[in-house]
This record gives C-alpha cells, structure tokens and sequence, in this order.
C-alpha cells in the first residue's frame, strides 16, 4: 500500500457525540472498499480550504467506511473548526490511506489504556480490537465533565459484554472528583499484572507528560503513546547549519538553521510526503544512510531513535555537519 495514495470519500453522516465532538462516517465513492485498517491508525483528511489534518479511525478493520472522531479545538488553526462549520452530509473530501504509528500489541496479556478527551479515538478503537481477540483490559478515561465524553456509552457497552474488561471514568472538573493519579495507577498496574501488562495513553499534553513520568521505570516496549500536537522537545544541540545530500538523485542542499530539512526540499522542488510539519505524524519520515540525525519528533520510540535509522524531515536535524537521506 503506498502512503502517497489518496482516494476521494464522500461524507454519509455527521454526528454529535459529545460536547465539541463530531462523528464523520467517510464511505468511498463507487462502491469502492477501503483498505482495512488495525487498531490506533489514523487518516489524512485533505481539507477544501487546503489544510490536512489526521485523525484517528474510529473502527478497527472496517473497510466499508471510515469513521473519525473531532473535537472542536478553541484555538483551532482551521481544520477542527472547518469540518465542525463548513462540512455537510454530501460533501467529497479526499484521504490518505491508513498510517499506524500507535498499534496495538495484540499479544498482551493485558492492556492498560489511558485517554484524556478526544484521545479516546484511537483506544476506543483499540477497546473494540481486544474485545474482538478475547484479550483483558483496562480503561482510564478522562474528561472534563460527562457530557464531553465521547462514545461513553458504546464504552460501557464494550466493558459490559466482556468478563475481561473494565472501564473507569474521570471526569475531573464535577466537585469532589480527584484527578487520575497516573504514578498510583502504574504502580498497582505493575505488581498486579506481573510486569506483563502494555500501557498505552493518548490526550492532552499534560497527561502525557504525566504518563510519561509515571511509566520512566517500565520497559519502554510495553510503554506507547501518541500525540496529536507537537510536544515541547528539549534539544542538546544548537540548530546550526547543515547539509543533506539526497543519495538517489546526488544532489546537496545547505539547510540553515531556522528552516527545516523538509522546507528547504520542498523549495527546491524535491518531492516529499508530509502532513502535520509538527513531527506528530510520520508521514514524512524517511531513511538515514549516513550521517547521525537529532531526533525532534513524537513518532518514534526510544530503541528507533537510537537505531538511527529514519528521521522525521519536518523538525529533526543534524547532530554533525551533514546528513545523507534515502531520496
């Protein structure tokens, strides 16, 4: 399947699912099948007005259509706000196929998830997956309030129907509710589950921070997360100027220190996949041949960063004076 193909969809039904949340069932033109896709894959959404967003899919292996979740972000920079405003029933949008950077590691004897606002997207479709294969779980959802939570009843209705599911609820703004005490809940995690059980969150900067902290002493394989904006990234390494050579055409290009690698590809008329330009994504990563890269992203894990292997060209930059890329 190549992550450049885009496919037209047209919008069957729009939903309101909670406060500022809308569901978009996207179903293919002509009869058309969608490639099927695993649990915590999410879509590029090519927006009229020229944006492109991702959002999760809602739905683990459909293929008849697709179905997001979105939340109207107060400081929308135009995606959010657009579908929620100008999107109608009728309408044809264009998507990617489906990218999976947040899967579900089926072989778990348990999982533990966590998700704060409209980060339940990609675990409630990852809830539906484990229920499917019979394997246990645990839910952690978090929101403001009760009325801004999103698929709580298709929630309960999943925990209810399985002897190996359990779905708890934080809405941490109603009086006398405590916030989720993320140190507390790894700790039992970990000594009632042996050391076995995966941990998974996806929400608000600040709960992944949390999470984070919170999960630093677990194997960091059992440890995943996914952002839906840019986290702030302390880097060691003042950005400075530096070259790429690009190994298939042998051309060279300086980067300068306030522009990325992909902004200065793209000026020349080097064609690269990308997306989100935050490093949240993945869409634009690509191979490292040579060279040692300074990782600024949110996609990959700590064993992929030390492997070297791939950057993301949207905020990653060099560590040394050049850099030899796979394009």
């Amino acid at each position: 399947m190549n992550e450049q193909e885009t496919r037209q969809v047209w919008v069957r039904a729009i939903r309101i699912e909670a406060e500022q949340i809308r569901s978009f069932e996207l179903c293919p033109l002509a009869g058309e099948r969608l490639p099927a896709a695993a649990a915590g894959a999410h879509i590029d959404v090519h927006l009229p007005n020229g944006l492109v967003r991702q959002y999760s899919l809602l739905h683990p292996g459909e293929s008849k259509a697709y179905m997001i979740g979105v939340n109207r972000d107060p400081v929308s920079r135009g995606g959010s706000s657009y579908l929620h405003e100008a999107v109608k029933p009728g309408d044809v949008l264009t998507i990617s196929v489906p990218r999976n950077n947040f899967p579900l590691h089926e072989e778990a004897a348990h999982s533990v998830l966590i998700a704060g606002g409209i980060g339940i997207t990609p675990i409630f479709s990852m809830v539906q997956r484990l229920n499917q294969i019979g394997r246990a779980w645990t839910l952690y959802y978090c929101t403001r309030t009760e009325e801004r939570a999103a698929f709580l009843d298709e929630l309960k209705t999943l925990a209810a129907t399985t002897e190996t599911g359990n779905l708890h609820t934080v809405f941490d703004q109603v009086p006398g509710n405590q916030m989720l005490n993320l140190a507390e809940l790894v700790q039992h995690s970990e000594a009632e589950h042996a050391g076995a059980a995966h941990f998974y969150c996806c929400g608000p900067g600040m709960l992944l921070q949390g999470f984070q902290q919170a999960t630093a002493t677990v194997a960091a394989e059992r440890v995943h997360v996914e952002y839906f904006s840019a986290p702030a990234v302390a880097s060691n390494v003042a950005a400075k100027t530096f070259s790429v050579t690009l190994a298939r055409s042998g051309q060279t290009f300086q980067i300068p220190a306030d522009q990325s690698i992909l902004e200065v590809l793209l000026s020349k008329g080097v064609s690269v996949l990308s997306s989100c330009r935050e490093g949240v994504c993945g869409s634009c990563e690509t191979a490292v041949l040579a060279g040692e890269p300074e990782h600024r992203d949110a996609v990959l894990s700590a064993a992929e960063r030390a492997d070297n292997r791939t950057m993301m060209l949207c905020v990653s930059r060099c560590k040394g004076t050049s850099l030899t890329l796979d394009l």
